[in-house]
């Protein structure tokens, strides 16, 4: 199996461009600009954090999705603040404690994986017609983190913090993937998708 390598790093030239959208934001004008210096170490945090569970995280991910990611290095660029995390490129907050990391960086790497993938992951709104665009995105997202924290990771806190994220998110639809993982249950769902990933062979 390809296995990237994960950079994780301060990324001083996009930082200014997120500081200036921020501080643009009603919601974020009383937010404090965390010093370079403290930046520096929470990501020297993160590094340390992530090393204990990368390779298994890896491993156990292209394992359960039968999928391979199709690069070398990946980037992922810290930034003082960020209203929302996103996979291309990957770009974090520094706000994160480092459980909180660990779940959104795991979260942004299976986005990387299936658009490295993106000629055998079809559309997923098919699965699931009667949800929207984003909660059925996250539906497979939500079921392989699951299988993850309990079956590879071993750590059941981390799938009930994962869930108190998104129960705090101002985008619904993560919870409601939540709430149908529950129902339909990880390994079924999880099932479903390798099969039509299948057909793309």
């Amino acid at each position: 199996m390809k296995k990237p390598k994960i950079i994780i790093k301060y990324n001083r030239f996009l930082d200014p461009i997120f500081i200036g959208y921020i501080k643009s934001l009603p919601q974020w004008k009383d937010w404090q600009i965390p010093s370079q210096e403290k930046i520096v170490e929470r990501v020297k945090k993160y590094r340390e954090r992530w090393k204990e569970c990368e390779e298994r995280f890896l491993l156990g991910l292209c394992e359960i999705t039968n999928l391979e990611f199709y690069r070398n290095v990946i980037d992922v660029h810290i930034v003082s603040g960020n209203p929302r995390q996103f996979s291309r490129p990957i770009i974090i907050k520094s706000g994160f404690e480092l459980d909180e990391f660990i779940i959104t960086l795991s979260h942004e790497l299976i986005h990387k994986l299936f658009s490295d993938n993106n000629k055998i992951v079809p559309e997923l709104r098919p699965l699931f017609p009667e949800e929207t665009e984003l909660t059925a995105n996250h539906i497979v997202v939500h079921a392989i983190l699951k299988h993850i924290y309990l079956n590879i990771l071993k750590d059941e806190q981390l799938l009930k913090k994962n869930i108190s994220m998104s129960e705090k998110h101002s985008t619904k639809e993560y919870l409601r993937a939540w709430e149908i993982v529950e129902e339909v249950g990880y390994k079924e769902i999880i099932n479903r998708f390798k099969k039509i990933c299948k057909k793309n062979l």
